[in-house]
């Protein structure tokens, strides 16, 4: 079965129509804090930087090293941690982003040789990400990339495509393909909402606060958030203190389970237990323990 959500962001097109394909460096204090999507595919190297991806209706923490491919029109979002957007802050964050369309391997896609590619981009409508010596490998391949040109660099970008639709060594982000209907005046909603709770969730946030974002009543926001996210607004917020939690959990051995609860915007020690038990599947001593052995 196919999801279809009506949840809505700015399209953008990357390639130049003189080009098969287009690699960019990305250099700034943050990465782009607007929820987009666009017809590309899209294989995005956090090379510096940390903060949460939002793929579709997937909510994940990202550091150095975080790799995602990513098929046509799912949109996304990589919301950099608050300390970058902080003027007085000497943090940046770097990326190294490639985007190719469909549309310039249809000649030779449905050929027998490229049988392994065509299901590598079947699957990437899902979302993926790539871990492991594979992510090592394409790592070092993107950033060769940079430099090549010409037919060299197309024959580069096979040899990423070839690594990856034979590797194993990956997560999907969501069960079945995710298709949108994409309405702009929409994406401004999704973008104040997912911008306000990535600044605030450490907070204490009610409906009726979040609602006024969008000059709707509780009760409206909360049918609206639910209808183009596929979950409630306390679910969302939960699940990004959560996923804040694991990365403090993961990084930070000399704060206490207590401090990691409360810096992740939980008000008790038994709620913020019970949440991550449910969201994660252990407790935050038995996720911090599995980090510590690595």
């Amino acid at each position: 079965m196919n999801v279809t959500l009506k949840k809505t962001a700015i399209q953008k097109t990357r390639i130049p129509e003189s080009n098969v394909f287009f690699v960019r460096e990305l250099h700034d204090r943050h990465f782009d804090a607007t929820w987009h999507a666009h017809m590309e595919y899209q294989l995005f190297l956090v090379l510096e930087g940390t903060g949460t991806k939002f793929v579709g209706n997937t909510v994940k923490p990202f550091d150095s090293g975080d790799l995602t491919f990513l098929g046509p029109n799912i949109p996304h979002l990589w919301r950099s941690d608050e300390c970058y957007f902080d003027p007085c802050s000497e943090k940046n964050s770097r990326g190294l982003v490639i985007y190719f369309n469909a549309t310039a391997l249809s000649p030779l896609i449905d050929k027998e040789e490229f049988a392994q590619l065509k299901l590598l981009l079947e699957k990437v409508r899902r979302g993926m990400e790539l871990y492991g010596k594979t992510a090592q490998t394409t790592i070092q391949l993107m950033v060769e990339l940079v430099h090549l040109h010409g037919l060299e660099s197309i024959i580069q970008l096979f040899r990423i495509l070839d690594l990856l639709s034979k590797s194993k060594e990956y997560r999907l982000l969501h069960d079945d393909a995710v298709y949108y209907q994409l309405k702009d005046v929409e994406t401004n909603r999704i973008n104040t909402v997912y911008n306000y709770a990535a600044r605030r969730f450490k907070h204490k946030i009610t409906l009726e606060e979040v609602s006024s974002l969008l000059n709707m009543t509780p009760t409206s926001f909360s049918r609206y958030f639910t209808m183009k996210t596929s979950k409630s607004f306390s679910y969302f917020l939960t699940e990004l203190r959560i996923r804040h939690a694991c990365k403090l959990l993961a990084t930070e051995e000399a704060r206490s389970i207590a401090q990691i609860c409360y810096e992740s915007g939980f008000n008790t020690l038994s709620n913020f237990n019970k949440q991550f038990k449910t969201f994660v599947g252990m407790t935050p001593t038995e996720y911090r323990q599995k980090f510590m052995t690595l």
